[in-house]
C-alpha cells in the first residue's frame, strides 16, 4: 500500500532501459529481485543482504536468465564496460554524497552505454509522506533537485522523470554514457 506494487516504476524502468535481448542489465541493491521483470535480456543482480539474494533466487527459479549474486559493487572484481547498462532502483538514499559518488563512479566504469537511476522524492509534502520518509531506513533522503545534482556531477543525465508510487513519489534519472 505504501510504495503499491510498484508497477509504475517497473514500467518506466522497461521504456527507460529498453533493454534488448542480448544485453545486460546489472541491478545494484536489487533486494529480492522485485525489479528483474523489467529486463528481457540478461539480468544480474548484486546485494549485499544475504537472505535478499536468497528471496531472489528463489522467486526467480527456472529463469536462467537472471541471475543473483551476494556482492559489494564497490569492491567488484567486474572488468571495466562488462554491462551494457545498469540500475540502482530505491536505493540511492542509503548512501551519502561521498558513498553515492564512489558507487556511481564504478558504476559508470563498469557499464557500457546507460544507467537508470530511480529513488524517492525525500521532499517532505504533507503530513503522510513526512511521517514515511522520516520512517524510511535510508538517512539520506533528497528532493528530486539534490539528487540531480549527486547523480549530475558523476553522469550526464539526459531526462529526468518524476512519478507516483502508492504513497511515495519517485524520480527516475536517465543517464546515457555514450
Amino acid at each position: 500500500m505504501l510504495v503499491g506494487s510498484q508497477q509504475a516504476t517497473k514500467r518506466l524502468l522497461r521504456e527507460h532501459l529498453a533493454a534488448g535481448a542480448d544485453e545486460t542489465v546489472l541491478d545494484v541493491c536489487c533486494g529480492v529481485g522485485e525489479f528483474a521483470e523489467a529486463v528481457t535480456g540478461r539480468y544480474v543482480g548484486v546485494d549485499l543482504n544475504e537472505r535478499f539474494i536468497q528471496g531472489a533466487r528463489r522467486r526467480h527459479a527456472g529463469d536462467d536468465r537472471k541471475r543473483f549474486e551476494v556482492a559489494d559493487v564497490l569492491g567488484s572484481q567486474y572488468p571495466a564496460g562488462h554491462f551494457d547498462k545498469a540500475m540502482l532502483v530505491n536505493s540511492l538514499h542509503h548512501f551519502s554524497d561521498e558513498e553515492a559518488t564512489r558507487l556511481l563512479i564504478e558504476l559508470r566504469r563498469i557499464t557500457r552505454t546507460l544507467i537508470v537511476v530511480v529513488d524517492a522524492d525525500g521532499t517532505p509534502r504533507g503530513v503522510v509522506r513526512r511521517l514515511l520518509l522520516a520512517m524510511d531506513r535510508g538517512h539520506f533522503m533528497r528532493t528530486p533537485t539534490r539528487l540531480a545534482e549527486v547523480v549530475g556531477r558523476v553522469l550526464p543525465i539526459a531526462q529526468t522523470v518524476t512519478f507516483e508510487v502508492g504513497l511515495y513519489g519517485e524520480v527516475l534519472l536517465r543517464c546515457p554514457l555514450a
